[in-house]
Formats: C-alpha cells, structure tokens, sequence
C-alpha cells in the first residue's frame, strides 16, 4: 500500500531487521541499568503504595457507612418513641422545647 506523496512510510519489517541484526551483534543489551531498573522499582513501589492506601480508605468509607446506617436506625427508633409519647411536635434540638408544627395554608 502507498502512502501520501511526500510522507516518509514506516515499514515495521525493516525495523523488527534492524532490532534483529542489532540483537545479532550484541548492541542492544540484556538487561536493565542499575539505574532503569531502580527507577523502575521506584515506581511500581509508589503505585503499590497509593493501592493500598486506596483500599484503606475504601475500607474506612465501608465502615463509615455502616456506622452511619446504625446511627441513623437509633434515630428513626427514637423518633418514633417520641412521635409515639408527644405527638406531631417540632422539637428545638438546643433546648428541648416542643412546638406544634407550622400550619399549612
């Protein structure tokens, strides 16, 4: 397949020959740099590192959750209770006072 005129192509089998010949004659090397692979530890280090601080956190959200279900079953029960005891009532949460709701027109 042509390309466009005046576009360079790119023939990937003359590339892969090229690696081949390099490999053929020793100038690509077998293995990393001190330096590439410390680089590299490094990173996939810190990656691990943000997982698991992740899934921390996704457990503490979990456990919040769960706590705050809890919570929030206490105080239907109790306003239940109070519904039950007081009637339909405005309670003033600082100080206790009951009122009767506002009236709808």
């Amino acid at each position: 397949m042509l390309g466009a005129p005046g576009k360079k192509q790119r023939n990937p089998t003359i590339i892969i020959k090229l690696n081949q010949m390099a490999k053929e004659v020793n100038l690509v090397p077998e293995k990393l740099t001190a330096e590439e692979l410390e680089v590299l530890t490094n990173i996939i280090k810190q990656l691990n590192s943000v997982q698991s601080q992740i899934g921390g956190l996704e457990l503490q959200k979990h456990e919040l959750l769960h706590t705050f279900a809890q919570v929030k079953t206490k105080l239907d029960e109790q306003q239940k209770e109070l519904q039950e005891k007081y009637g339909d009532k405005v309670i003033d949460i600082n100080t206790g006072e009951l009122r009767e709701p506002a009236k709808e027109d």
